[in-house]
């Protein structure tokens, strides 16, 4: 039996063939997708992913589809979508526990709403909770980790699994999970009472300002270097602007690549690999994506 038949003799959700990987990631790019799966909920999800881990199937997940190039060519496995999950959250004593599939930015606002938080560095972060979590994605000297009580991830036999933020292993745009195969699905966040709404707007002007967000793109594309922000090496390189075929460089922001229009992924890629060449030749400096490759 095969995936497709699997998922549909089970009613575990959705299954298509064929989509597109430009048609669900943010920077619009990459080839089909041999499956592509929209899980009916957390039960099916956890029944799904142990059958793929079992059989050995290549698989990805995909949020809301930021951080992440997929290449040209065509992704033969399944693509688990889990943004249309449904999601929520709680108070309960200070702690926000959360859906991991929530947008991160509309999380920041609805606890500010509720004079909680301070979650502000998230607002203006595209993706979910979950890609949050797994990247420890933030902003403004903070990030998700500092504010993680524990996680819950689908393993790969099914089962949910809770882990401690100490187990989380929370590095610079690094958590966990970027070494075990799971799926994140909640989190238990701490919070505390304040008002943050002024600074979430102040937050959103300022990335309004300063990235190019009304443009296809996957986000930041390096990590910062520890001595100097990535953007400040492209620029010292005099890159700014520079463009292979519909792909650029951000004059805005240059560390974000943008699509043009028809822009394919080795032509970003080519980019990629230019900047860190480049800036390997000519500075001694190692640069490290932040986005996720997929092949």
């Amino acid at each position: 039996m095969n995936f497709k038949e699997y998922v549909l003799l089970n009613d575990l959700g959705d299954i298509k063939e064929d989509e597109l990987f430009k048609n669900l990631t943010t920077i619009g790019c990459g080839g089909k997708i041999e499956y592509t799966y929209y899980p009916k909920d957390i039960e099916s999800l956890s029944k799904a992913f142990a059958f793929i881990n079992k059989n050995n199937i290549k698989y990805f997940i995909l949020g809301n589809g930021s951080n992440v190039l997929a290449c040209d060519y065509n992704f033969i496995g399944v693509v688990i979508v889990v943004k249309k999950l449904s999601f929520n959250y709680k108070i309960e004593n200070d702690l926000c526990i959360v859906s991991a599939f929530y947008p991160t930015t509309r999380l920041a606002y609805d606890l500010a709403r509720e004079n909680k938080g301070d979650l502000s560095f998230l607002g203006g972060i595209p993706g979910l909770v979950g890609g949050a979590i797994y990247n420890n994605s933030g902003a403004y000297n903070d990030n998700i980790g500092n504010h993680i009580k524990y996680v819950k991830y689908i393993d790969t036999d099914g089962k949910i699994v809770q882990i401690s933020k100490t187990m989380c292993a929370f590095g610079y745009r690094s958590s966990i999970f970027h070494y075990i195969n799971g799926i994140v699905i909640e989190a238990g966040i701490n919070v505390i009472d304040i008002k943050t709404t002024t600074k979430l707007e102040k937050n959103k002007k300022d990335k309004m300002q300063a990235q190019p967000i009304e443009s296809k793109s996957m986000g930041s594309v390096f990590k910062n270097n520890p001595l100097v922000p990535a953007w400040k090496i492209v620029d010292a390189l005099h890159l700014r602007g520079f463009q292979i075929g519909d792909a650029a460089i951000s004059s805005k922001h240059s560390n974000f690549i943008i699509n043009l229009g028809n822009a394919k992924s080795s032509d970003i890629l080519s980019l990629v690999e230019l900047i860190q060449t480049r800036a390997r030749l000519e500075f001694g400096i190692n640069l490290y994506k932040e986005i996720t490759i997929v092949e």
